[in-house]
């Protein structure tokens, strides 16, 4: 047996969906020929009740709001650095114990929080270490504003590492580009197999969203021409900024408190169109919210509006159309709707075409990776 180590700042088992791979990966990597431990910044599950999500997602939105100013001059937003970087120090010496008691054969960072990234960088020694980014960190609108900073500690982190890891094909050919000697490999997030046996028929006229909705994750124009009897229901954190919008609007909304990731994959089943909304803000030229491959897999009509990016690219890939409008364009969220009042609903994507992204398939290439140099 090989032996991975695991930063992740987020314990991986917590009940949401931010955990989902690494309980998934962790799970299936010992029959691949991987033992798993983890160092994690611990802490209780922020996904044990409602509450607590929602208490915790408004705390970051506060603090990222009186942090901006003194973040811009920097270059960066406060999301790039959240409080959980302060535990990059305290997670470095927890790796240095951990590689000084038992013989590890790789070290694995996962971020975001990229407090890991920082925490395994500082301390793998001589063991190889693979830093996995499962959102860009400099370069990404989402936690970078073009100053220096992000790129030069990004470049610090990726100059040692035996390979780095991305999502999507689009921010692999990122990395490639940025970091022309490091190996970069394509591991996409992927969905647990079991879904694809709860697939349910739709038919109706609710538009169902899981996840947070940040800025920028705009709804303002979905809901501007979002009439009855459509409806749209909101599973997760809003942000203020977005809840104006829905303020502002009269269109039928309603917002379900965050929950765990089983709770979240049953609403998803149940409804009848999943809905994706991204900027180029979100980072959406090289991201695809890790929703959508459930949303896929559980057979849903995706509603997918954006200005374009790795979004719409994965679903020309799986060679489906779905319901693919732009957030500029409102004749084409229109039309969408359209489609969803006459029940001219796209069919559900082909098993076998999303057989590629079933996490343990996923697992197995991962495996391979690790295994290269051990």
């Amino acid at each position: 047996m090989g032996r991975l180590l695991l930063v992740s700042h987020r314990p991986i088992d917590q009940a949401g969906g931010p955990a989902a791979r690494w309980r998934s990966f962790a799970k299936h990597l010992p029959a691949l020929g991987w033992e798993v431990d983890v160092v994690s910044g611990g802490g209780g599950d922020e996904f044990a009740s409602p509450e607590r999500a929602q208490s915790r997602a408004k705390l970051m939105e506060a603090i990222g709001r009186i942090a901006a100013p003194p973040f811009r001059l920097l270059g960066m937003r406060p999301e790039a650095m959240p409080l959980s970087t302060a535990w990059a120090p305290r997670g470095a010496w927890e790796v240095r114990r951990r590689l000084r008691e038992r013989r590890y054969d790789a070290v694995l960072a996962t971020g975001p929080p990229f407090a890991a990234l920082v925490a395994a960088r500082l301390a793998h020694g001589d063991v190889p270490l693979v830093v996995e980014l499962r959102d860009l960190w400099a370069g990404n609108p989402a936690f970078d504003r073009g100053g220096p900073v992000l790129r030069r500690l990004e470049s610090w982190v990726v100059k040692r590492a035996a390979a780095v890891i991305a999502v999507t094909p689009e921010a692999a050919d990122d990395l490639r580009r940025r970091h022309p000697h490091a190996r970069v490999e394509e591991i996409p997030n992927g969905f647990e197999p079991e879904l694809l046996e709860r697939r349910r028929p739709s038919s109706g006229t609710t538009i169902f969203h899981s996840g947070t909705l940040t800025k920028d994750r705009p709804l303002a124009p979905l809901l501007r021409v979002l009439k009855p009897p459509l409806r749209l229901v909101l599973h997760g954190y809003v942000a203020p900024e977005i809840q104006a919008e829905i303020d502002e609007s009269v269109a039928e909304v309603e917002i379900v408190p965050p929950s765990g990731w089983e709770d979240a994959v049953e609403r998803v089943a149940a409804a009848d169109i999943a809905l994706v909304t991204q900027s180029r803000g979100a980072g959406d030229e090289t991201a695809v919210a890790a929703k959508v491959y459930e949303y896929l897999a559980l057979g849903k009509p995706v509603l997918c509006i954006t200005h374009g990016g790795a979004t719409e690219m994965l679903l020309q890939r799986l060679g489906t159309e779905q319901l693919v409008a732009r957030l500029d364009n409102p004749a084409s969220i229109e039309q969408a709707l359209d489609r969803v009042l006459t029940v001219d609903l796209p069919q559900p994507v082909a098993i076998a075409a999303l057989k590629a992204y079933e996490r343990p398939q996923l697992a197995a290439q991962l495996a391979e990776v690790l295994g290269s140099w051990s």
